[in-house]
């Protein structure tokens, strides 16, 4: 049986910041018929990544960071959750001020 890594552990705690992109896409997909197609699909993507990264924490935290597969899922989905964030802002598809 390996033993427990700390250090693994320990990158599974900004793992749950995981929280912030999928409750920032849920409130984005839960209003769905109002908005449009490209932000849904914005919310769509920040709302599965953010689950990844909460999934993959709390497999991290209860295999005590045995799993390395766990923490390389984690990280693509943190990976991807910030890339379409700043993609979907660059390209102003998330409405970053009020109305213009």
């Amino acid at each position: 049986m390996p033993k427990p890594s700390i250090g693994r552990i320990t990158i599974a705690l900004p793992l749950m910041f995981g929280l912030a992109p999928a409750f920032g896409a849920y409130q984005i997909v839960r209003e769905w018929t109002a908005e449009g197609t490209v932000l849904v699909v914005v919310g769509t993507v920040l709302l599965l990544s953010g689950a990844t990264m909460l999934a993959s924490a709390v497999w991290l935290l209860l295999s005590l960071g045995r799993h390395r597969f766990s923490l390389w899922s984690g990280a693509i989905a943190s990976l991807c959750s910030g890339g379409v964030l700043a993609a979907a802002t660059i390209s102003h598809v998330l409405p970053c001020s009020g109305s213009t």
